[in-house]
């Protein structure tokens, strides 16, 4: 039964059911106030108020992932509140957020319960560390550090396994990715959440006035990584102009990049992976600009010392790729795209499930336009010829799930690419 459950539901409803058993744990392990105390009621209020009101002010992280600056007003209802009322109250911020962006981003039912799941969890767990009994050689400034590092691995870590998932790549490289990506806007957060509830022990309704450096720090992450989008349509240029030295393959990356889309829509999958992966497509041969004309344009078949020459594009690619570590999963996608489900491939010889998700679904995209493009070495093969090769190579040198779900696409009528509706995995409901 649970092996027909698309992996986004199962993800939503285990996270939900681990944040649902949090939170009555923490609530009947603790007893209500004898009165009410109003100004921790609005505190609390306007925190989850605050959240919201960050989410509406979005940054592209990384090919169409959005970042959200939410983790402070998270961490502060964390950090100044007992347990059951910071969970409680991550829980309905995160789940208001994904109601407010779900128009927007087209997040799911799995995407909302995953966030809000987590999220309780989280919350949990950071206010349970800041309101440890202090010893002596700890103070309340320790706590409330511990209390963030904490939650920043708690957080990554779940957000790791959501994309796993999906993707079915290892959760280990995907924590170091994911670290690399957001430990500093992370960290800014978590620091001015510190700053912000020392100051709230002396007056807690002055939590208002850390909308400036919110401010602050929202505008310089945006502005850092629109300079990085400007880099990534850089790379898209030279990856077309790459295909512009070979009059055979021209606008070859732009259509491998628009199979792997409709392969990834076959898929069901959703969100950054999407993006990523088609963003990987575009640029998977931009190593090629550093051959000579005489290999690419060759008419006859490559010698060995050719041949060697014309696979050091893949290494080529990868270490171009390497001064933007905003795209470092994406670059491991172009330098394994020519490896083989049997492990025949280069340049690592890697088999099966050890290769990027993504770089199985460009190779099949890949040699399919490849095979269907005329070449100085040979004219286009027809599309069933093309079609029966990869029905022959399924299983030994592509993966036979991406395979099926290629052929599925020649066979079933596709949307229009450019009115898929991608929602977003990550974005609406990670805290960054």
């Amino acid at each position: 039964m649970l092996k027909q459950i698309h992996p986004q539901p199962l993800t939503g409803i285990i996270s939900l059911a681990l944040g649902g058993v949090v939170l009555v744990s923490a609530w009947r392990a603790e007893s209500l106030p004898a009165r009410v105390d109003m100004p921790a009621i609005l505190a609390w209020l306007f925190l989850i108020a605050a959240t919201l009101g960050a989410a509406q002010f979005q940054i592209h992280l990384r090919h169409n992932t959005k970042l959200m600056v939410i983790t402070l007003p998270l961490y502060l209802i964390a950090v100044l509140f007992p347990p059951w009322q910071a969970a409680l109250g991550a829980g309905i911020a995160m789940f208001g957020v994904s109601l407010l962006l779900r128009p927007r981003m087209g997040t799911n039912a799995g995407d909302i319960m995953t966030g809000v799941g987590r999220w309780i969890v989280v919350a949990w767990l950071g206010s349970f560390v800041a309101h440890l009994p202090a010893p002596n050689s700890f103070t309340h400034l320790g706590l409330l550090l511990l209390a963030a590092a904490a939650m920043f691995v708690v957080d990554l870590v779940g957000t790791a396994f959501e994309i796993a998932g999906i993707s079915n790549e290892p959760p280990r490289h995907l924590l170091r990715v994911l670290f690399r990506e957001l430990y500093m806007p992370e960290g800014v957060q978590y620091l001015l959440g510190i700053a912000g509830a020392i100051a709230a022990q002396y007056q807690l309704l002055a939590l208002p006035l850390l909308a400036v450096p919110s401010g602050i720090v929202y505008f310089t992450l945006k502005r850092a990584k629109e300079l990085q989008e400007n880099t990534r349509q850089l790379l898209q240029g030279l990856a077309d102009t790459v295909d512009l030295r070979d009059p055979y393959t021209g606008g070859h990356s732009r259509r491998v990049s628009e199979l792997v889309r409709q392969i990834l829509y076959e898929l069901s999958l959703q969100g950054q992976e999407v993006e990523l992966i088609v963003s990987a497509a575009r640029v998977h041969d931009i190593g090629k600009v550093g051959l000579p004309d005489e290999i690419l344009r060759k008419p006859g078949c490559l010698t060995p010392d050719e041949r060697k020459l014309m696979e050091t594009h893949v290494d080529i690619g990868a270490q171009l790729l390497q001064r933007f570590p905003d795209f470092a999963r994406g670059k491991e996608m172009v330098r394994h795209h020519h490896e083989r489900w049997d492990g025949k491939g280069y340049p690592d010889r890697l088999r099966e499930m050890e290769i990027p998700l993504g770089a199985r679904v460009i190779a099949v995209a890949d040699g399919f336009d490849a095979m269907t493009s005329d070449r100085p070495y040979r004219p286009a093969y027809s599309v069933e010829k093309a079609l029966d090769i990869l029905r022959e190579g399924r299983g030994t040198q592509w993966d036979p799930r991406v395979v099926d779900a290629f052929l599925a696409t020649r066979t079933e009528p596709m949307p229009e690419v450019s009115n898929i509706s991608i929602p977003s995995l990550v974005p609406a409901q990670r805290s960054s």
